[in-house]
């Protein structure tokens, strides 16, 4: 299902991505506020294996740019728990010439709405690190607040670093469903 906003359109990750996939990935500046599946030489083998590969506990969502309908990065919702009405939600925007664009801001609510509205998830949550200052803006402007704090928690560039869980809840007011 594609969900659209003003500035990028969220579908499925298709075959020909497979090549921004990797290129994106290789990019230091990209990649230095992931976790570690982006570590380390990504390839077009690998990227063509995500896009395949098929998980219930998951979705997973191209972005692409509206203004020129450009492959811009990567979300979507992981360990989908209908259950518990929980999931985790993480995104990837690259190259860098797209950040601060409102970009990452937008893909976050539409699939933070999206786990609410047609999940019925109650909560949506993410790991966020303090050497990501931007992606913490722009996940506080989507309506999740800090639930917590682990110091220590990541190893980033020669140190250990502190982690934030972030969460945001279907009752928040740019969530919250008609009644």
């Amino acid at each position: 299902m594609d969900l659209t906003g003003d500035l990028v359109r969220l579908r499925a990750p298709v075959h020909e991505d497979a090549p921004y996939i990797a290129e994106y990935i290789s990019m230091p500046e990209v990649t230095r506020t992931l976790s570690g599946w982006a570590k380390s030489p990504y390839s077009v083998e690998q990227a063509l294996d995500w896009i395949g590969r098929h998980d219930p506990s998951e979705i997973n969502w191209a972005i692409d740019c509206l203004a020129d309908n450009a492959f811009i990065g990567c979300t979507g919702l992981r360990e989908l728990n209908f259950r518990e009405r929980n999931c985790h939600w993480g995104i990837w925007i690259g190259p860098p010439g797209r950040w601060d664009q409102g970009y990452g801001t937008e893909a976050c609510r539409l699939a933070t709405a999206y786990a609410f509205r047609e999940l019925g998830m109650e909560k949506v949550y993410l790991k966020v690190y303090e050497t990501n200052p931007r992606g913490r803006r722009a996940y506080e402007k989507s309506g999740y607040r800090l639930e917590g704090t682990l110091p220590r928690d990541h190893w980033w560039e020669g140190g250990f670093t502190t982690s934030y869980l972030m969460a945001a809840y279907r009752d928040d007011p740019q969530y919250r469903l008609e009644d």
